[in-house]
């Protein structure tokens, strides 16, 4: 079970853990570590997989929202503690970011090329995770979550692995909409006639203009890895990476 983890926020406070494919019980093209239920696998392989997860950080509770690609951000507290960490989510099922300042309260998302940010607060223990596409990033997601924040200068950030502008063609419409939603602007590249969106450097450009600067990429593109990544642009049926966030304390 291989995880990419943000050691600066760790030292901060807070564990972040970003995780590979491997290291899960689904099998197929959701091989092995699926955390998603929508996707076609097996409810009792994702049930696994989600305590494995839980397990490898040494965590009791943490929620999962639905992720919709809208803009919706939950405060998390004992009544959402739990919601889908066994079974889809019911009480954040339209959610597509979660905060809370509670220790111990894990906060984890998924994803298959879409950015996921992992947003801390050191001074006030807030922690914040969010998901967010292009549809996201047009809606103004990140905006809002940054706006959750009473100083964004002390603001700490982990983007986990997203899809990257190597591979991720879109239309001149998205690139324009994610343009729109932003006074920052999308980060994009002209190919060969073809438009090519960054996710991860707008998501960027986006928090710099909100005025959080620290902002750790780790420039993993989802689709360039088969064997340590799903992607949905890349593979369409698959399975979907889990993330985390917890802050630390009694």
């Amino acid at each position: 079970m291989a995880a990419h983890v943000a050691t600066a926020l760790e030292r901060d406070g807070f564990v972040t853990a970003f995780f590979e494919r491997s290291g899960g019980v689904s099998t197929g093209p959701f091989s092995s570590l699926n955390g998603s239920y929508s996707v076609g696998d097996e409810e009792v392989a994702v049930d696994e997989n989600r305590r494995r997860f839980a397990e490898a950080l040494g965590i009791e509770r943490f929620c999962v929202p639905g992720l919709v690609h809208g803009t919706k951000i939950v405060p998390v507290g004992p009544r959402r503690a739990t919601d889908g960490s066994r079974g889809p989510a019911l009480l954040l099922a339209d959610a597509d970011g979660t905060t809370t300042t509670r220790p111990g309260l894990g906060l984890a998302a998924f994803s298959a090329d879409c950015v996921i940010a992992l947003m801390v607060d050191p001074r006030d223990g807030r922690v914040a995770m969010v998901h967010a596409g292009w549809r996201g990033l047009a809606a103004g997601i990140l905006r809002r979550a940054a706006s959750l924040f009473d100083d964004r200068r002390e603001v700490r950030v982990a983007v986990g692995p997203t899809i990257g502008v190597c591979h991720y063609r879109v239309g001149e419409d998205v690139v324009l909409a994610v343009a729109a939603g932003s006074p920052a602007g999308a980060v994009s590249e002209r190919r060969n006639g073809s438009w090519y969106l960054d996710l991860a450097g707008t998501a960027r450009t986006v928090l710099r203009a909100e005025g959080i600067r620290r902002v750790e990429d780790l420039g993993v593109c989802t689709a360039c890895e088969e064997d340590r990544f799903f992607s949905f642009r890349r593979d369409g049926r698959t399975g979907r990476h889990l993330a985390l966030a917890v802050r630390l304390g009694p």
